[in-house]
């Protein structure tokens, strides 16, 4: 009798929930964006070019207001009425939306009804969420009070009751000290670092671990491998033939930066617009070399333009993925299709990195502009050489009558004998597309076209006679240079590649101009390997010459020849002037010059700072150019002018030897070019590029801005990169400290809040904890941005710190553990498995920076992916047991020993996890891994004469836990069949000992010492060994 009794209530029960979940207001952010978003957005969304019907259903005004149809799309509290949901809903194919072409899949009954429920609710919409500022929440209760370490466990605890399940215990200490160290450092912990935690019965002996963990040199180089993958940090080029590039000291600042703990807001900064600081500092300038890591094209055949144009583009989507996490590379073409961002915003973010004056056009591997690198320890001594410099040349300023009587002297000498005389210029000629125009200071200024390569010749005449020097000043300058430097080409540098002199009397027009030779030269700078010999060689052309470095310094250049004979005639002699610029770089041609002619008695080439001052009357002279001079002649020339003041003498040899090792420091660092920003003098105008083509440009010029949907900069600031980086991180942003903490999140859990750390658009995933997200993101601004006070919360977290054991129950209700109840186990990644095997064997080199090395790698692997023009040529010795972090990454091929890594060609902020039977095959067979572990093999037999201690310790290097008494026992007999085997077959233990570069050790036994290494092979492979528990 009571089966039709609970019959009779199923209706009424049925009926009751559904209108409970009728009742439960909807969440548009949650429910219905995600659902638009996917279906609608694509026609109906911010993009206007490619809009349907005249609506968008991304903006409640044009969802409620008539369509192009005169159909209503929404009308908000009757479903029944709103067109939306006829046209979901309807069966008639014609009609129906998606449309049956779109490629998208139509929606689901549950779909339908979520919508119709959204709009009898009032059809209300939000702003993204990711675009509205965080604001702190205040943590949820929870039941299970005792578990909570901090109040990260509370937003995570509340999630995990709310689904009726309780978190994981506790790992054991074991466990943890292996996940943390591997997470903090990217090493396994040390037997001793283990044995130490395990004996610490002390309440914050846990704390205490993590905090010498983010103390260690070896924090920094864990964490700045992701940023590298970030900021596609490699060692070459790219494209065909993939040229060399020197960005190691860029590298390097990372890892000091992050062990330094540098606030993330100057992170930032210094990165995006180092070289935009106010005195900005050698580091700050090598800091923003993160802007340049991006690929370059110097393929032949390739149009400068177009390949500078898609590396603007690479920086403008590299910034926006990593500190806005939006997806703008579609933008290039047409405004998105599902975020709020403009066509013509991306070119306004675009124009913030469009004001460089790096060239497309240029070969090689380092593409100007780049500085010469100076070492931590480089610049330690040089600061110190430069105090010792400023206080032997106050010595030199002190009162000395004397002194100073020989200096008029020797002013007067030298204004004697150094005196220049210009020639009237009669005549110019270049090589056909540009011309020369004779200014009022006697200078020559190239107008006009920019070829590839010109001929100045020039003739003019001079009644001086006894010439035994000619001097070529190469000026800056603002009209002919593209950067306002002394040459022409894009960059602004110049190459004279030869440079040749003719000479006839005036007064017989008939006479063959006769050479003249040249037999030395000084200059006041050139180009480290381009000095001034090379432009009188008699080598035309090619890549050799006088280069001016003009891409890294814009200021004027001189030059005196001297000459074998000297030369004048009565009567006044013609000369002709032959400037060949006809270097292999485009280009590189001078854009001043003036030409003067002199005796060349002087010695030397004077500065031309000092030439300036020497040029003036003596009462007209400044007191920085009295000065100048006094240090000039007391420090060079007033020891050889016969004074008796050994003091001078003695002072004049210090300076000599602090300026010649300055010298040496300097030009060191000259052979060492870092690629990083630079700001044009004159802002280069931005359009917005039709289709992305860099020869379209469409409509008037675009300032630099941001995208509307975020909040505004400031309105009287500078429109830069400065202010750019400045606005990313200014506490009002609502999306870098979210990004920023997402990604932290995932080196500590395998997934972020966001499981799409590139996208925090409607596309992308919603956070699994949106109030924790905030919390964090809020936390690490007023933090100062701490990056390792982040860090410490998150690994001393309960959440972080449980087991990732999990019943059958917990992994079926959540299997991709999104509600945190349990820790997550996957396996370390390729470049770390590589560092572990290193470090167990007692190989591991832990020196830190410097250019990259490179280990064992299979032949022939560069050959075949660069037609035969790269050759592999590995390291020897400590090179080849470097960390990962250090070794050199060629872009068209990566290092062989990693799978699954990002290929550093392009921003990569989500990290791949690999289990592909190439890497195991790797771990087994490759020589790093054999020889690794023939290292931990002679540590262990050092370490006992007994196999199966032997064998304990394998085990806990490795696992960092007592192998139990069954797994001794299968190892034990494995040992025993392989010392059987190898005692047997010596040749086969020789061949496997033989593997990698370190010599054996030749006292251990052959059989026994190859037994173990197979055994510490095995073991390097075990599940346990390669993931992190």
């Amino acid at each position: 009798m009571r089966r039709p009794a609970l019959l009779l209530l199923l209706p009424w029960i049925v009926g009751t929930a559904v209108i409970c979940r009728a009742a439960e207001p909807i969440d548009f952010n949650r429910q219905i964006r995600p659902i638009l978003s996917d279906r609608c957005f694509h026609c109906h969304g911010p993009d206007d070019d490619h809009r349907e019907a005249g609506f968008r259903l991304d903006e409640r005004d044009s969802a409620i207001a008539q369509a192009d149809s005169g159909e209503l799309p929404i009308v908000p509290g009757k479903s029944a009425e709103s067109e939306l949901i006829h046209r979901v809903a309807t069966t008639d194919a014609d009609l129906r939306m998606p449309p049956a072409g779109s490629n998208k899949p139509q929606l689901t009954a549950e779909e339908i009804d979520l919508l119709r429920r959204w709009i009898d609710q009032g059809a209300d919409f939000q702003r993204h969420w990711s675009f509205v500022p965080p604001t702190r929440p205040e943590p949820p209760q929870v039941q299970q009070q005792d578990w909570v370490r901090n109040p990260i466990d509370r937003f995570v605890l509340a999630r995990i009751e709310a689904h009726g399940m309780t978190p994981s215990a506790e790992a054991d200490k074991r466990t943890l000290i292996r996940r943390v160290t591997l997470d903090l450092t990217g090493l396994p912990p040390t037997l001793q670092e283990v044995n130490d935690f395990l004996a610490d019965d002390q309440p914050d002996a846990y704390e205490r671990l993590v905090d010498r963990l983010l103390a260690s040199p070896r924090y920094g180089e864990r964490m700045a491998w992701p940023w590298l993958d970030a900021a596609r940090y490699a060692d070459t080029n790219g494209y065909q033939g993939d040229p060399e590039r020197t960005m190691w000291p860029w590298r390097d600042w990372v890892v000091d930066a992050l062990n330094n703990n540098m606030p993330f807001d100057q992170f930032t900064i210094e990165q995006l617009a180092g070289d935009q600081i106010p005195g900005a500092t050698h580091a700050q300038v090598i800091a923003s070399g993160f802007n340049r890591n991006h690929m370059h094209n110097g393929e032949g055949g390739r149009i400068s333009e177009e390949t500078r144009v898609e590396n603007v583009f690479d920086r403008t989507e590299t910034t926006a993925t990593i500190w806005l996490g939006l997806t703008y590379t579609c933008c290039r073409c047409h405004t998105h299709k599902f975020d709020p961002i403009s066509h013509t915003e991306y070119y306004a973010l675009y124009d913030f990195f469009n004001q460089t004056s790096e060239a497309g056009g240029i070969r090689g591997g380092a593409i100007p502009p780049f500085v010469a690198y100076v070492s931590p320890d480089s610049q330690q001594k040089l600061d110190t050489y430069a105090d010792e410099l400023a206080a032997l040349r106050k010595v030199l300023q002190r009162d000395d009558s004397a002194a100073d009587e020989a200096q008029i002297a020797w002013q007067a000498r030298v204004r004697r004998e150094s005196a220049w005389t210009f020639p009237a210029v009669v005549e110019v000629q270049t090589g056909g597309q540009s011309k020369l125009s004779v200014l009022d200071d006697g200078s020559l200024r190239a107008e006009g076209a920019r070829p590839d390569q010109d001929v100045y010749t020039i003739v003019a005449r001079t009644d001086r006679l006894n010439n035994k020097a000619i001097r070529l000043e190469a000026l800056s300058d603002t009209v002919s240079s593209p950067t306002g430097s002394t040459g022409r080409a894009d960059n602004g540098n110049a190459v004279l590649s030869e440079f040749e002199i003719f000479v006839r009397p005036e007064s017989d027009p008939t006479a063959v101009f006769q050479p003249v030779k040249i037999v030395k030269a000084t200059a006041e700078h050139a180009q480290s390997g381009l000095g001034v010999e090379q432009a009188f060689d008699g080598v035309n052309g090619g890549g050799g010459g006088w280069a001016m470095e003009g891409f890294n310094r814009k200021d004027s250049n001189t030059a005196i020849f001297y000459l074998d004979q000297p030369f004048g005639f009565e009567g006044g002699t013609e000369i002709r002037f032959v400037l060949r610029c006809e270097s292999r770089h485009i280009a590189h041609t001078l854009a001043r010059v003036r030409l003067s002619v002199g005796s060349g008695e002087t010695e030397g080439l004077l500065p031309s700072d000092v030439q300036t001052a020497l040029a003036k009357p003596t009462d007209q002279l400044t007191p920085q150019e009295k000065n100048l001079l006094r240090r000039e002649f007391r420090a060079k020339y007033y020891p050889q002018e016969g004074a008796s003041d050994a003091n001078y003498t003695a002072v004049a040899l210090k300076i000599e030897k602090l300026e010649a090792q300055t010298k040496r420091l300097r030009d060191a660092a000259d052979k060492i070019k870092v690629m990083v920003m630079d700001t044009l003098d004159k802002p280069r105008e931005t359009h917005i590029l039709e289709k992305g083509l860099y020869n379209k440009p469409i409509g008037a010029a675009i300032a630099a801005n941001v995208p509307s949907v975020l909040p505004p900069l400031p309105e009287e600031a500078k429109r830069d990169r400065l202010t750019l980086a400045q606005w990313l991180v200014s506490p009002q942003h609502p999306l870098t400290a979210r990004v920023t903490v997402n990604r932290d999140w995932q080196l500590f859990f395998g997934n972020g809040i966001v499981q799409t750390p590139e996208d925090f658009g409607t596309q992308g995933k919603p956070p699994t904890h949106p109030k924790l997200l905030d919390w964090l993101a809020v936390e690490f601004v007023e933090s100062g941005w701490d990056v390792k006070a982040m860090h410490r919360l998150i690994v001393t977290s309960a959440t972080y710190r449980q087991s990732s054991h999990a019943s059958p129950e917990k992994r079926e209700a959540d299997p991709a553990n999104q509600y945190l109840a349990r820790q997550s186990r996957y396996r370390l990644p390729s470049w770390m498995l590589r560092d572990q095997a290193l470090f167990v064997g007692g190989l591991a080199s832990l020196k830190m920076g410097g250019p990259p090395v490179k280990p064992y790698q299979p032949d022939g692997i560069w050959a075949e992916a660069t037609f035969g023009k790269k050759k592999y040529q590995r390291d020897n010795g400590e090179a080849l047991y470097r960390r990962s972090l250090y070794v050199f990454w060629r872009r068209i091929v990566g290092p062989t020993m990693f799978f699954d890594v990002a290929n550093r060609q392009t921003c990569s902020v989500k990290t791949a996890i690999t289990n592909t039977p190439l890497h195991a095959l790797t771990t087994l067979n490759d020589i790093t891994y054999i020889e690794a572990a023939r290292g931990l093999a002679t540590r262990v037999i050092h370490a006992s004469d007994d196999p199966a201690q032997r064998l304990r310790e394998v085990f806990l290097l490795l696992t960092s836990r007592e192998a139990d008494e069954r797994e001794l026992a299968i190892l034990l007999e494995r040992y025993q069949q392989l010392n059987t085997a190898f005692a047997q077959d010596q040749e086969s233990a020789l061949k496997l000992l033989a593997i990698g570069e370190t010599p054996r050790d030749e006292s251990i036994d052959v059989a026994e010492l190859a037994t173990m290494t197979a055994l510490c092979n095995t073991l390097m492979n075990l599940d346990e060994a390669l993931s992190r528990p």
